[in-house]
This record gives C-alpha cells, structure tokens and sequence, in this order.
C-alpha cells in the first residue's frame, strides 16, 4: 500500500507471486499433515498388531524354563519405568508400586522373604501333630506318617528340599527340641510298666514274661523302636507253680474219706 504508484505494477506482480508462494506452501503443508495422518493410522494399527503378537511372545517366553534370569531382567527393563517397595515389617509384606513405559501404574502386594532361620523352622502345626501323634505312635511311625502326608522337614504341606525327608531321628529330635513329653512318659501316665516291674508283678520270670506276650497273654506298646512297656496284667493270666507236684496236686480230684486212712506220694504210689 505504501508504494510509489509509478510502481504499482511491479508491486502486484510480486504480491501476486507472493500469495502464490503462499498458496503453495499451504497446500504442502496440508499434503504434509494429511500424509502423517495417514502414516500414523497405518503404523498405529501396525503397532497394534505387533504390541499383540509381543504380549503373548513375551509371557511365553517369561514362563519359558529355558530363559535365564538375566534376559528377564532385560524384559522387564523395557516395560517398567520404575518400582518403589514400601515395607511393613509388623504386617509381614511389602507394598510394590510399578509404573511402566506406557504410563500405567500398578501396585502389588508381596509377602517379605523369610530369614534362614525361619525357612528350616517347622510350622507350628507340624509341631502341633506330631505332639498328637506321639500318644499312639512311635518315631518311626510318625516319621512314615508325615511322609505320607507330604509334610517335609521345615515346613507343612509344603514341598522341601530335594530327597528330605522325615526320619526317626528327625521326628525325636523335634520333639525335644520343642519340649514335647515323650511316647514314654505318656505311657508311664496310662499306668504302663516296664519289663521288670511287670515280671515282678506277676511274679515270673522275664523270659517268661516275653514268652506270654507272644502267646497274646500280656499286651505291650513299643515307645521307641523295639523297646517296650507292658499293660498292667489282668486277671485272667496263668498262675505260677513252684514244681511239678504242685501242678499235679491242683489238676488232682478231691478224694473223699472212706474210713480208711490213705496217702499220697509223690512217686504216685499209695499206702493204706
């Protein structure tokens, strides 16, 4: 507007190339734009399709067995952002805050990893059986029992080490180092006797003793491998005979008095 109007024609011959330019360069920039949209909703559905196809590639190869630890860590690398852990040492589990690449966030809860000590510990309820086992039970069948139940040493109905397993001796040495009265002392309670004290009860000879358990006489229950305690003896066991003569005088019938004064000997032999 400003130019000298001898001028003029040059002045609207450029404004005019000038709003040519102008005109070309918006319809560039509207090709440009309209070619990235386009681009972007091609890639995008690509995107799509290989987020798909990486999602279900990467839980096979997480659960993979054959994938080492190291190339899991690289996984998670590119999907994670951050991770804040807030621990609650009362409760006994930490608070896992995750933030991924994407933006997304998640919070998980996990239980706190236990000491040594407390990983060979035997739960409470382990103790708790074995206690109630030990009223009918000795080591060793307690020791089959937990086996059979899948209970391993250090822990409840959980699978152990590999190999371990309850023994005898695993099974006794719990129960003292625990406290737990011993299958002894509790069959002592019951009134059980020992091998000698049942002998002298019955007035017999052990040997003998073992020969009337045999004969299912006299009952006993074992309280530690082949060691024994016996059953107070009932009423109906055998009567002891100091010889022979006795035992032949109580199988012997009454002979009644005729008058006649007769006596007995031992050789079988009367006299009148």
């Amino acid at each position: 507007m400003l130019v000298d109007p001898g001028n003029r024609l040059v002045a609207d011959t450029l404004e005019s190339e000038w709003n040519d330019k102008l005109k070309t360069l918006a319809r560039a920039r509207e090709n440009r734009e309209r070619a990235r949209h386009d681009d972007e909703r091609l890639l995008g559905d690509a995107v799509r399709e290989r987020l798909i196809v990486m999602t279900s590639d990467f839980k096979r190869l997480w659960a993979d067995p054959d994938t080492p630890n190291r190339e899991r860590k690289r996984m998670l690398d590119h999907i994670i952002e951050d991770a804040t852990l807030i621990k609650l040492p009362a409760e006994g589990l930490t608070k896992v805050h995750v933030r991924f690449k994407g933006g997304a966030t998640q919070t998980l809860t996990a239980l706190n990893p236990r000491s040594s000590a407390q990983r060979v510990k035997t739960q409470p309820k382990v103790v708790e059986l074995v206690d109630k086992l030990l009223d009918e039970h000795t080591y060793s069948e307690i020791a089959d029992l937990l086996n059979e139940q899948g209970i391993r040493p250090g822990g409840a109905a959980r699978p152990g080490r590999a190999g371990a397993r309850f023994t005898a001796l695993r099974v006794a040495y719990l129960a003292h180092s625990y406290g737990l009265r011993s299958r002894y002392d509790r069959l002592r309670d019951r009134g059980l006797l020992t091998k000698a004290e049942a002998a002298a009860r019955l007035n017999i000879h052990e040997s003998t003793l073992a020969r009337w358990v045999a004969h299912g006489l006299i009952a006993r229950r074992a309280y530690n491998g082949h060691a024994y305690l016996y059953e107070e003896p009932s009423a109906g066991v055998p009567k002891k005979h100091c010889s022979r003569w006795d035992r032949l005088v109580d199988r012997a019938p009454a002979t009644e008095s005729t008058g006649s004064s007769t006596s007995s000997h031992p050789s079988g032999r009367g006299a009148v």
